[in-house]
């Protein structure tokens, strides 16, 4: 075997490998490294790894055409040697981008395929060596990477909140933890991965909308959630007037839905049947005075303009008796954030809501002289409501277990969820909170070090 073509075969094995280390990329999470940088700000690098493998094969496509003169051949390489530089181009400047790099990724190795395919027919026939390969590549990245119809959650990451975010002229004082689950279609091999590891769970897939539409809901949530948290912590510090809702935005549309062809993402309804409807409670009130299959009156703010338009309605599939748009909503919020928080990317922080509460408490942590942690290493979750709330999140078993392998002193959860939590780490300290003072209340009435004189 030429070297050329061994550096093309560890392309792929690498691959593979990386494939399932990523999928198990959650193991390590207990990792510290100094006080400050968790598992999560290592994946960051970490992920760069896999430049590696579009690198071996361009050096590999580089390597075939200095030993071959047959143009047919330096084109088979050199195609490789493009498609290997797109998919590094990519990951190194638009790494979230997941779709994009894995499509890159598939066509520089099936040209890989096509170049070894072609090498081998010039000495054989059948090139049996690289129809073999081909399909056991390809039987194995089924196993590991093909979509079924099913969802997986599984146990995740922590995350240190003191990294995440941080407030302009404040202070870290405390440890303050987030934590995030894995979500995602199930892979064939993850029915194996829940037999060696807790807390794997399926359930059928039924998103109600495309993959990118889900994502981009996703990613829209986390930008709300990182609002939300922003402005309540400035209210509880005596700045801002915190959130404020003016309607109901339209954050996704069901497929077949009465309103699909009619309404759109981003619209905000602002009236039904001439009555006003600030938050996503008045619009619930309102559809329960409407039968299936009326028609409504509805006035939406899209793109700065005011649009009246009669909207379709079908049974609400939780209340039959109910009608619905088939649409998801978010209330319409104003944030009054009166200084600036910055922000870190985390690469494996696609999106959610489920850190408001959590950015909440660190801000109001940072911004407040000596902290309000008291020495305790702190960890929740939950959603930060406009009202001070906290809101019930999904995936509790799995983040309860995701902290119980840490060395956090207590975990807060919102209370709707706390069965959940203690069904994954039943010997975890696990605390059910309902707003943002309960948390606040039981840190000073639980402190492991007492404050400083000077910050009473």
């Amino acid at each position: 075997m030429r070297f050329w073509q061994s550096l093309y075969y560890l392309g792929m094995v690498l691959a593979i490998l990386l494939g399932v280390t990523g999928e198990l990329i959650w193991l390590p999470d207990p990792l510290r490294i100094g006080a400050r940088i968790y598992w999560i700000d290592v994946i960051d690098l970490l992920i760069y790894a896999l430049a590696l493998i579009p690198f071996i094969w361009m050096s590999a496509s580089i390597l075939h055409m200095l030993s071959k003169k047959e143009a047919w051949a330096r084109v088979r390489s050199g195609a490789v040697f493009a498609a290997g530089l797109v998919s590094l181009i990519i990951l190194l400047t638009i790494p979230k981008k997941v779709e994009y790099s894995a499509s890159a990724f598939v066509i520089t190795w099936l040209l890989v395929f096509v170049d070894l395919f072609f090498h081998e027919r010039m000495r054989r026939k059948l090139p049996v060596k690289s129809i073999t390969s081909f399909i056991s590549t390809l039987c194995l990245l089924l196993i590991l990477f093909w979509p079924t119809n099913y969802l997986v959650t599984y146990p995740g990451l922590t995350l240190n909140m003191n990294r995440y975010a941080q407030a302009n002229g404040g202070n870290v004082h405390g440890e303050i933890s987030g934590v995030l689950v894995f979500e995602r279609p199930a892979f064939p091999i993850d029915w194996l991965y829940a037999k060696f590891f807790a807390n794997y769970t399926f359930e059928v897939e039924n998103l109600g909308m495309s993959l990118g539409e889900y994502n981009q809901e996703v990613r829209t949530m986390k930008a709300d959630a990182n609002a939300a948290g922003s402005a309540i912590a400035f209210q509880k510090i005596g700045k801002g007037k915190g959130i404020t809702s003016h309607g109901v935005r339209i954050t996704a549309i069901v497929k077949d839905s009465p309103a699909a062809s009619i309404l759109q993402l981003g619209d905000v309804i602002e009236q039904v049947n001439g009555y006003p409807v600030t938050t996503v409670q008045e619009l619930t009130d309102r559809m329960k005075l409407t039968k299936p299959g009326d028609q409504v009156s509805v006035s939406v703010l899209r793109g700065g303009q005011r649009v009246t338009l009669s909207v379709g309605t079908r049974v609400n599939p939780d209340d039959p008796n109910r009608a619905a748009f088939g649409i998801q909503v978010a209330n319409e919020m104003q944030y009054d954030i009166p200084d600036t928080v910055r922000y870190h990317n985390y690469l494996l922080h696609e999106g959610g809501p489920s850190h408001g509460a959590m950015l909440a408490l660190t801000l109001i942590d940072q911004l407040t002289p000596c902290g309000v942690t008291y020495g305790n290493h702190v960890a929740g979750t939950g959603t930060m409501e406009p009202d001070g709330s906290i809101g019930p999140v999904g995936g509790l078993e799995q983040k309860a277990y995701s902290i119980s392998r840490t060395d956090a002193d207590v975990f807060f959860v919102p209370a709707s969820n706390e069965s959940e939590a203690r069904k994954g780490a039943p010997g975890l300290k696990i605390v059910p909170v309902r707003t943002l003072d309960d948390m606040l209340n039981w840190l000073r009435t639980n402190p492991k070090q007492k404050t400083l004189s000077s910050c009473s």
